[in-house]
């Protein structure tokens, strides 16, 4: 039986190519104390190791070369342990129902309030921490 680890303590990556909104999300969630790593597309996530090292991961949807859909499906395929935001500009189409597919926990729109953001992390990475409870605690 595989042990699977949880992710340890406040880690987040975003994945965004807007880089005034990334780096806008880099300075808030830093100041609330999470620790952040930044990427700017999906090809600058290939050095990425282990996706279970953080606790959430934040990609936008339409990104150079690469969807977010596809880059969170990979992270959820490494680790179904983190939380996966998923964040778009552009409403419309089955886009929400793509996501749930692809095991997104939440998708926003943008734009969205920082506290809006900070409010679902804390409510995604609990449930997260709690399901993981129970299930260690099941074992």
């Amino acid at each position: 039986m595989e042990t699977k680890r949880v992710p340890a303590g406040k880690r987040v990556a975003i994945i965004e190519d807007d880089i005034p909104l990334c780096e806008a999300l880099v300075l808030f969630l830093r100041v609330k104390g999470w620790t952040v790593d930044s990427f700017g597309s999906g090809e600058e996530t290939a050095g990425v190791a282990n996706w279970g090292e953080y606790a959430v991961v934040i990609c936008d949807l339409y990104l150079p070369r690469e969807d977010g859909l596809s880059i969170l499906r990979r992270v959820r395929e490494a680790s179904d342990e983190v939380v996966t935001v998923l964040v778009t500009a552009y409403p419309g189409g089955d886009i929400p129902a793509q996501a749930a597919s692809a095991g997104v926990d939440r998708f926003l729109y943008k734009p969205f309030s920082s506290m809006e953001l900070v409010e679902s992390l804390g409510a995604l990475t609990e449930n997260r921490a709690g399901r993981n409870a129970l299930e260690l605690n099941s074992i």
